[in-house]
């Protein structure tokens, strides 16, 4: 994410995006991870 680049590190951007998709019903979750496993 290079517009993110230099203000959070890899880990912290992915912990904010793994915040971000807790907020998501379980339908959305369950879309996500099977387009996720499709590749």
């Amino acid at each position: 994410m290079a517009s993110f680049g230099e203000v959070l590190e890899d880990a912290e951007i992915r912990a904010v995006l793994a915040y971000i998709k807790s907020t998501w019903p379980e339908r959305e979750r369950a879309f996500q991870e099977e387009v996720s496993q499709r590749g």
